[in-house]
């Protein structure tokens, strides 16, 4: 059995018995780094949030680099298959590659009400490492993050992630980022895109993009916010936004 490390737990905040959100994670992180929002969403909504702990994740970077998008995706589907035959109202939203996975979901499941993505990295900061994560990943496996005041905070504050990024993993994440660039212009859902202006790994200009490509959206820009929003300054104005938006979906 492979270890789990204690500060993954997937979340499980049971309330409303008509409207549920499942929210995803980001790549290489755990449920730990949407906890902050979940609850003030789950105190302002009233629903019920689930946050599972995907595939590869919060166990061993070698995990992940056996896993793939597909394998991700499915675990979120059978997770979405359970609240839609539980709840009225099922929504779903993600952090980053979180949000990427949401918006595959509402490209191709019937049912939802709605889809949140935040800081989804349709246009990532890291250009030269995208273009050569296959060509890496057949010379070393894993490539180390780089250190930063930032992350070491994150990590103080309770987010478990991998400090090194799984190469082959990584290039599974852009095959799910090309997939939903070429899908997103079906999504007829309403569609709630939160962008950190101050992301140090996604370009803002993902959301621009998103917002063009799909019919129904709304957009929220964070002034004063990182990559992992869930746990900064504006968490609060995250959990808003997120409870409005379920709230106004009938």
């Amino acid at each position: 059995m492979n270890y789990i490390h204690p500060q993954v737990q997937p979340i499980f905040l049971s309330g409303s018995q008509k409207t549920a959100l499942l929210f995803i994670h980001g790549f290489t992180a755990s449920p730990s780094e949407l906890y902050p929002t979940a609850h003030l969403i789950h105190e302002i909504s009233g629903c019920t949030l689930s946050a599972p702990l995907l595939p590869g994740h919060g166990s061993s970077p070698r995990l992940l680099n056996q896993s793939n998008w597909e394998e991700w995706y499915n675990a979120i589907e059978k997770e979405l298959d359970f609240l839609m035959e539980n709840y009225q109202r099922v929504f779903v939203g993600g952090l980053s590659m979180g949000g990427l996975l949401a918006l595959h979901a509402g490209s191709l499941i019937k049912g939802l009400q709605g889809v949140i993505s935040i800081n989804a990295p349709v246009f990532n900061r890291f250009p030269l490492l995208t273009a050569a994560s296959p060509l890496i990943g057949r010379i070393r496996p894993y490539y180390p993050k780089k250190d930063s005041p930032l992350l070491r905070k994150l990590e103080e504050e309770g987010r478990f992630a991998y400090n090194v990024i799984p190469a082959r993993a990584f290039q599974s994440v852009m095959n799910l980022r090309n997939t939903v660039m070429e899908e997103v212009h079906n999504i007829s859902l309403p569609v709630l895109l939160i962008q950190s202006l101050q992301d140090e790994s996604v370009h803002p200009r993902s959301i621009y993009y998103l917002q063009e490509k799909i019919n129904h959206t709304e957009l929220i820009e964070l002034d004063c916010s990182t990559h992992v929003a869930t746990m900064g300054k504006e968490k609060e104005k995250i959990a808003r936004a997120i409870s409005n938006f379920i709230s106004n979906k009938h």
